[in-house]
């Protein structure tokens, strides 16, 4: 193999062979329509939302990050520690998620929110506070729940009434976000879980004030608490939250 077309260069340039591979795939349960992740080509990392019409076989590019975006896409310190834990190499939208009936689909682009509809193909972006992490649809499609600064937050799905659920109390404690040892050794990357009727949410309550905290290798500026043998752990809680406690 020439320095150019080596095994090491072409892994690397291809994101070890999985950039422009559909990936996150999720069908809709009257089974007609197919959403999923891809890049533009073999070498490109940047991902945008697409979607395939069972019936006509088409595929239709729902969201693109280039479209969306007018400056380049920038990473909260936060949200590059989550991919860091779940060993995403993607750019652009890496995770999205959708009503039951996916009617429409969410994610997070730039710290920022926004909404498509399905079937109509139109994305809007959300107005909320910033970065936004790991957002969800509640079961029915109508309310979008999200983690920005740490704390739990509801919006419409059309972009009103936006209000915190759960706020933490001090600079260490986090609702809604899976903590290191979670994300790091157990595969869990959420914080928080909707109900089957929307109505209310089983949160995370992570408190990580008792062990020490370490400097990321892989994240820059990133300190993260992870607890030592023998030592005091992250305090971790599960709360339950009803919306009628933000929305009443």
């Amino acid at each position: 193999m020439t320095q150019q077309t080596s095994f090491l260069r072409l892994q690397a340039r291809t994101s070890r062979f999985t950039a422009g591979t559909p990936k996150n795939f999720q069908v809709s349960p009257d089974g007609a329509r197919v959403l999923f992740l891809r890049s533009e080509s073999g070498e490109s990392r940047q991902q945008s939302l697409w979607q395939l019409d069972v019936a006509s076989g088409k595929e239709i590019r729902l969201a693109d990050p280039e479209e969306l975006l007018t400056t380049a896409e920038e990473l909260s310190v936060e949200e590059r520690a989550r991919r860091e834990r779940a060993r995403t190499r993607a750019a652009g939208i890496v995770s999205y998620a959708t009503d039951t009936e996916m009617y429409s689909a969410v994610f997070a682009l730039s710290g920022r929110l926004f909404r498509t509809d399905l079937d109509t193909g139109q994305t809007q972006e959300l107005s909320t506070p910033t970065p936004v992490i790991d957002p969800r649809q509640d079961p029915t499609g109508q309310r979008v729940a999200y983690v920005a600064n740490n704390a739990l937050r509801v919006i419409n799905a059309d972009g009103t009434d936006d209000r915190a659920l759960a706020e933490p109390a001090g600079k260490n404690e986090a609702y809604g976000l899976a903590e290191f040892i979670a994300a790091e050794e157990m595969g869990r990357h959420r914080g928080y879980w909707w109900s089957p009727v929307g109505d209310r949410l089983l949160v995370a309550h992570t408190d990580t004030s008792p062990v020490q905290r370490w400097r990321s290798l892989h994240v820059h500026n990133y300190r993260h608490g992870s607890p030592r043998r023998g030592c005091q752990h992250n305090g971790v809680q599960y709360r339950h939250r009803q919306l009628h406690d933000a929305f009443s």
